[in-house]
């Protein structure tokens, strides 16, 4: 958002009050998330599930809270923003507050960062605007929670601009293709999938995205890396060069993405989705016919045979159903909106 806002000529400063108003919470909390994704899926399940009932306003109240919500006071009061925009529902609710108490006096809005399975918290803060990625999740929080109709925008989710640049990818040929890789299922898993798919696609290239466990990956596929046709990141700055010069990304179904698959036509076989909202994200992907889910690396190969084999012509279809979808250009339909709203 950052990036298409000043485009267009806007000052923007991005700040996460978590992390930097409590610093030590904040990597627990992520270390804590990690956790859960790599070893108790179940767990983050239980999570996600205890923060649909209670009043999110209510915790504002703690004191590792409020350090942050002051942070955002003194924020606002020192650069007296026109907009305010969050992407994360807690933030809305210290909004919330700080303008009950007339320290914020413009308009703030929330940009919902997933698709279908959007917990009551995000939805219960009193936001003028709430965008969210697609119409079926707009039509559904407007059943479930009985919001007015022009409080909720359908927009899509943002990427970055160069997503907008043409992909220059063609038609796999002969089991030449390039895969991405995100590793988030467990070690065993990810090593089996890779040694498996450089296997059976002996012109195949694979660009693992390995976190944390780069070295760990390094040490167990030795083999694979000397063949040079496996690549091992620990992060990418340069996801979009990968997106769009790739055929197939294979990973989880977090919400970023999958968005910045669509953004560049890139078909996705998912292999992990976390239970709670990533569920929602699946279940988007695989209503508009651009991706699949597989359960195992046996279900893994068996898909990238449908897909490549007889010229590739299952791929070619999910790579249509992304192109159909046309799910891209969120940031652009954000700040329109924004700048119709509250700026003309």
């Amino acid at each position: 958002m950052r990036e298409e806002l000043e485009h267009r000529g806007w000052m923007c400063n991005v700040v996460d009050l978590c992390q930097k108003a409590t610093p030590q919470a904040f990597r627990w909390t992520q270390r804590f998330y990690q956790f859960c994704v790599r070893r108790l899926p179940w767990l983050w399940g239980v999570t996600y599930a205890q923060t649909e009932t209670p009043d999110w306003a209510e915790t504002l109240r703690f004191p590792i809270v409020r350090k942050s919500m002051d942070l955002l006071r003194s924020l606002i009061e020192g650069e007296q923003p026109d907009i305010v925009l969050c992407t994360y529902p807690l933030f809305a609710y210290m909004l919330d507050a700080l303008h009950k108490e007339k320290t914020l006096q413009v308009p703030y809005a929330v940009i919902v960062t997933d698709a279908r399975e959007i917990s009551r918290p995000w939805m219960k803060s009193k936001a003028p605007l709430i965008f969210v990625p697609d119409t079926q999740s707009r039509s559904m929080v407007l059943d479930r929670y009985g919001l007015e109709p022009d409080k909720v925008v359908a927009a899509g989710f943002p990427v970055k601009r160069a997503f907008n640049e043409p992909p220059t990818r063609t038609a796999p040929h002969l089991g030449e293709m390039k895969i991405v890789y995100g590793a988030y299922a467990p070690t065993r898993r990810v090593c089996r999938d890779v040694r498996a798919i450089l296997s059976a696609f002996p012109h195949s290239l694979v660009e693992l995205i390995a976190g944390s466990r780069k070295s760990q990956l390094q040490r167990y596929l030795k083999t694979e890396l000397r063949t040079g046709r496996l690549n091992i990141l620990e992060r990418s700055n340069t996801m979009h060069r990968l997106f769009l010069e790739s055929h197939l990304y294979i990973g989880k179904a977090g919400a970023a993405t999958m968005f910045e698959a669509y953004s560049a036509g890139l078909p996705m076989v998912v292999n992990y989705a976390l239970p709670g909202q990533e569920q929602g994200n699946l279940q988007l992907l695989l209503e508009d016919g651009g991706g699949v889910f597989v359960e195992s690396t046996q279900d893994l190969m068996a898909t990238l045979h449908s897909l490549f084999d007889e010229q590739a012509a299952g791929w070619a279809c999910l790579h249509n159903a992304m192109a159909q979808a046309a799910r891209g250009g969120a940031a652009q339909r954000i700040a329109d909106v924004l700048e119709r709203r509250f700026l003309a």
